[in-house]
């Protein structure tokens, strides 16, 4: 009975998992939209005449993307850098700033642009065993043995984590991609990836 019941909080956790950031993201957008068009329709509706369901939305999107165009100016980049640091100052802000766009930035991009593959490794002592990203090597002074740039990441916060240097002898390759390894220790381990999944044992 005990199994039982520890497979089916397992599963229930592994649906939350699929569900709540679902949900979030629906909320999110449902509210945006509502801000959008609560915000806009009184001064556009008049001049267009209409207001098409959504229309706040593709404002959005064509903003955001305009935004995104002009940051290549070394200008607006200026005026983006200031605005940044203005907002560092402020301590809730900072805290939400920093997460948010941490994590943009590490989902945002190629995953193989950062990571080169998915280590296992005796951290942080002996027998205890953490998952660590590979994004390059290093050669340190006096030092003849090339190290590994590792990151390990905190489960279901990857925003936070430690950086290591560690001898490639001492980790050891896993044979999943970096998005599984990452959909991994996000979860806490709830979602593990299929080929390292354990096997029952028949008697």
């Amino acid at each position: 009975m005990k199994g039982i019941f520890t497979r089916i909080k397992n599963y229930f956790f592994a649906g939350l998992l699929v569900v709540v950031p679902i949900a979030i993201t629906v909320g999110a957008l449902k509210a945006i939209l509502t801000f959008l068009d609560d915000f806009l329709r009184p001064l556009l509706e008049p001049v267009l005449g209409f207001w098409p369901i959504g229309f706040g939305l593709i404002i959005m999107v064509v903003t955001i993307f305009l935004i995104g165009l002009l940051t290549g100016n070394m200008v607006v980049k200026r005026f983006v850098g200031i605005g940044e640091k203005i907002l560092l100052k402020i301590p809730v802000a900072k805290i939400i700033y920093s997460a948010v766009k941490q994590l943009l930035e590490t989902f945002s991009a190629n995953e193989k642009q950062y990571f080169q593959n998915v280590v296992a490794l005796e951290y942080p002592s002996p027998g205890i065993w953490s998952i660590g990203f590979v994004n390059g090597q290093i050669q340190l002074p006096g030092d003849d043995e090339t190290k590994l740039n590792i990151l390990v990441m905190t489960a279901l916060n990857p925003t936070q984590g430690f950086f290591i240097m560690v001898p490639e002898k001492s980790t050891v390759p896993l044979n999943i991609t970096v998005e599984e390894g990452m959909k991994w220790v996000i979860s806490g381990g709830i979602i593990k990836p299929k080929g390292l999944e354990q096997k029952p044992t028949t008697k």
